[in-house]
């Protein structure tokens, strides 16, 4: 049932948290069973994550999966991928976007975690806290806040809330985050506010409500499960009614 209280998000971080729950709970409501058809098939497996993500950066999770089998099937074992040309991982990602670039971010990637703990395996991580895992993971080439999330959560299982852009133009437009807010200070700021125990499952309710209903451009606000707490959806509706 969803809890009665104001939404004043602005105010502090423990209204700011109920408004949160608030959208979770309404989120739930219509998807309940939200996956990741990228992530899923290679959760608990740090390494792949962490590869996977890179790929899908600027792609969607259709090309993304594909290149990711793609690679998987020319490379069945990291190690190989290490000691092969960067054309050869380059033609096995050609139908993700800049897979020029990440052919090259992958191998260095892999080169450095082989680097440091003597084979490529993020394994080590499972027993150090959350804090030094992020600041770990984004210290290797190409790898960003949300990507380092992404291994959090779905490779390692601690929890964290990667923001994408769909996550990013929800919030925004919930009022969570400011307009002018950019990803990686936007996952910062959430990170300390989303509860642990609902913060992946946030994080793929709203990728889904952004591709189905919260879309880039004509966002179906009249059938939004949310439009009686967005800002944006509410500022529309003074203009047209002041106009």
């Amino acid at each position: 049932m969803d809890r009665g209280f104001e939404i004043d998000w602005r105010v502090n971080c423990v209204v700011e948290e109920n408004a949160v729950i608030l959208v979770f709970e309404k989120l739930e409501k219509m998807y309940q069973g939200a996956r990741s058809s990228l992530l899923e098939p290679v959760q608990n497996n740090p390494v792949d994550t962490l590869v996977a993500t890179m790929i899908s950066q600027a792609t969607n999770d259709t090309l993304s999966s594909r290149a990711f089998l793609q690679l998987k099937t020319e490379f069945p074992d990291w190690e190989y991928l290490l000691g092969a040309d960067t054309e050869i991982i380059e033609g096995a990602l050609s139908c993700a976007g800049l897979y020029r670039q990440k052919a090259k971010q992958i191998k260095a990637a892999l080169s450095k975690i082989k680097e440091d703990f003597g084979a490529i395996t993020l394994d080590p991580l499972y027993d150090w806290p959350k804090e030094r895992c992020f600041e770990y993971l984004t210290s290797l080439p190409g790898v960003g806040p949300k990507t380092a999330a992404c291994v959090l959560a779905f490779g390692l299982g601690k929890p964290a809330f990667p923001v994408d852009t769909h996550v990013l133009r929800v919030v925004k437009r919930l009022g969570l985050v400011g307009e002018t807010e950019a990803a990686s200070s936007a996952q910062s700021m959430l990170e300390g506010v989303v509860p642990e125990d609902i913060k992946m499952k946030l994080h793929l309710m709203l990728i889904e409500h952004g591709r189905r209903v919260c879309t880039a451009r004509k966002p179906k606000c009249n059938v939004c499960i949310l439009k009686d707490m967005c800002q944006s959806c509410n500022s529309h509706v003074l203009e047209a009614n002041n106009g």
